[in-house]
Parts: structure tokens; sequence; C-alpha cells
């Protein structure tokens, strides 16, 4: 009877077990309420993906954002803040094993449609570099908001890296052709004199209205030019006077925006924030100053700088430099793929400083205009 009572316990530990086993032994295996891989979202707003256990046990999940532990509910939501791109992992796992599942969210920032003016609503930012018009029209502040609202403004950027920044009342769409149009005022050939303006342009990312965020340049056709050179910067220093602006850059370069006998004001921008210097980064373009049959001139590029008369931007007709947002480059010249933008810059592209007749070479522009504006 001992014996018999000995087996049949035996018998239930052996049955407990394999009960205990078979619990343990199917991986989780989930479906989803999205079925792409790349969920699309814009910001400020609410994206959900929800997880259903289709087989296998009772598994721990876990939703892990860009690394980092997010959630450990069934349904993962969250509302993002910055546009961009967000990886976002999945994770189920039990004694028996893991499943995993990885979602792309893709975060747009909120184009803005309508508007009432095809023109530049707001200017952001002024900021010209030495030249000899600053400090006075066209060069001072005055001169950038008058080019609020029209195309027959007109402000000056001063020598290289001079710039200004702006807005229009609603988002720059990303449509066939190009998007966006400014007006300067070069001259055609023979007394040919342009001064080429790099394009850069910024979505409103992260939603807060100020030109905050990651900034593209439009690459005309001078960007992947021998001549070209990227990561440029320079040092302009206050001489506090009329008088010749030094500078230096890191080519190992030094010079000055020269005075002349026309402007007699102070070259050095008395509105800049840094009344001792200022350092100006981009991409500078090869200078294209010099005579043809005894004139000074400055020619222009085939396409895709403001203020010069371009010859395959057909200038001669349009009147205006156009720009085709699907031009934009990351800071390591990568194409990116932008819907619409939101803020503009404009700077001054060449080092040059011309002679006391000229001047420096500089950038002016006299408006803007969004070219699908009511289309």
């Amino acid at each position: 009877m001992k014996q018999f009572f000995f087996f049949a316990f035996l018998l239930l530990i052996v049955m407990n077990s394999c009960k205990k086993d078979e619990a343990v032994t199917t991986a989780p295996v989930y479906s989803f309420s999205v079925n792409t891989d790349t969920v699309n979202a814009v910001i400020q707003k609410s994206v959900t993906i929800e997880s259903n256990k289709i087989s296998g046990t009772e598994a721990s999940v876990t939703w892990v954002v860009d690394g980092k532990t997010s959630s450990s509910a069934n349904a993962f939501t969250q509302v993002f803040t910055v546009a961009g791109f967000y990886k976002v992992l999945f994770k189920a796992r039990n004694d028996a094993g893991v499943f995993e599942k990885e979602f792309i969210i893709n975060v747009a920032p909120v184009v803005r449609e309508g508007g009432e003016s095809k023109y530049i609503s707001r200017i952001l930012e002024y900021l010209p570099a030495p030249g000899q018009f600053i400090n006075v029209a066209p060069g001072n502040a005055a001169s950038a908001e008058g080019i609020v609202g029209k195309n027959s403004g007109l402000v000056t950027l001063g020598a290289y890296g001079g710039y200004i920044t702006f807005t229009f009342d609603h988002s720059i769409q990303n449509k066939e052709g190009a998007d966006l149009a400014i007006y300067g005022n070069p001259l055609k050939p023979p007394t040919d004199w342009s001064e080429p303006g790099i394009v850069m342009v910024s979505r409103d990312d992260n939603g807060n209205g100020i030109a905050d965020d990651t900034w593209y340049e439009l690459a005309g056709s001078e960007y992947g030019s021998a001549g070209t050179i990227k990561n440029y910067r320079i040092t302009y220093y206050n001489p506090r006077a009329y008088a010749n602006v030094p500078w230096k850059d890191n080519q190992g370069n030094s010079g000055a925006v020269e005075i002349n006998a026309f402007h007699k004001q102070q070259y050095y921008p008395l509105f800049a924030p840094d009344q001792d210097s200022l350092v100006f980064t981009g991409t500078l373009l090869k200078s294209t100053f010099g005579q043809v049959n005894g004139i000074w001139i400055n020619a222009g590029f085939s396409w895709g700088y403001a203020d010069a008369y371009s010859s395959g931007d057909d200038y001669d007709t349009k009147k205006y430099n156009s720009f085709d947002i699907d031009r934009a480059v990351d800071a390591g010249g990568k194409p990116v793929q932008l819907k619409a933008i939101d803020f503009v810059k404009v700077y001054t592209a060449q080092n040059n400083k011309g002679n006391a007749l000229m001047g420096e070479i500089s950038t002016e522009i006299k408006g803007a205009e969004d070219l699908h504006f009511g289309k």
C-alpha cells in the first residue's frame, strides 16, 4: 500500500510538471492595428499603435522609442513635439521566447495653408556683414522691413555671410517645378553685375514659429564645383570708425572690406549684437569679379542663386531668381525631401572687396514670392 501511494504521488508530480511545461512552451505572436512598417504622424497630434496577442502564452510588453523605454501597455500612444523619424520597437517576452516588431514613425510638421499674400509677411532676422551701405539705406533695419509685402523694396546684406531670414503667412509647399522667387537687382551683360546669394530653407519642425530648426541649402549650379568651399568661416573685426573693416578666415586668408569716398559712415553694422567682431559660416562661391573690355563686372552663375543674372534661370524674362525645394541638401550634401518649408535665409556667398568705384560684392534683394500662391 505504501508503494502504491508513493507511485501515485510521483505520478501526480510528473503530471503537474508537464502541465507547467505546457504553459510556457509557446512563444507569443502579435498583430497590430497598423499594417505598414512606416506610420505617418503630425506634430502635436497623438499617434496610436495597438497590439493584439493572437497566439502564445502571456507575455510582458515593452515599447521602446529611439532606444528609450516608453511604455509597457498593450497600446502605444504618444504625442511627438518635433518633426522627424522615430524608431519604435515593440517587444513581448515570456519564458518561451521574444516577439519583436519595429515601426518607423514619420512625424511631419504642420503645413500652414491659405494665407493672404504671396509675398514675405515678416522679417525674422537681419544681420548684414560690413559694407558700404551698412547703417544707412539700404543697409539698415528700415530697409529690411521694406521688402515685406512686395517685390520692390531693397536691402543689402553686406560682404560675405551677411544674411536676412524671413517667412510668409503660410508654408511654401514643394510642388512641381520652382517654388520660390527672390527678386534682386543684377545687371545683364555686357555690364554684368551679379552679387550671388545662397538660399537656405527650413521647416518649423517644433511648431514654435521660430526659425530655430535645421537649415538646408538649396544647391545651386556651383554646389559641386571645384572652386566652391564648404564650411567656410570668416570673422570681421570692428574698427569703430569710418575705416577698412579687417577680416580673417579659416582658409588662412585675411583682408578687409574697404571704405570708399562715396559712403563715409562706419561700415561695421552698429546694430549687430556683438560690437567687437562678427562671425559668419557657410558655403563660399568662387570670385567672378574682373574686367571685360575695360568694364568692371561680377559675373553671375547658371542658376540657383539670388541677385544673379542667371542665363539658366532665365532672369532676362522672369526678372527674378527661382528656387526648387527639391534641391535642398543637408550639411553633408545629402538630398532631403521636404513637403513644405516655413523659413528662408539668404546670405552673400562671395568674398570680394571689389574696388573703390563699385564697392564690395554684397547680395541685395527686393522681395520674395511664393510661386504657387493661389494656384
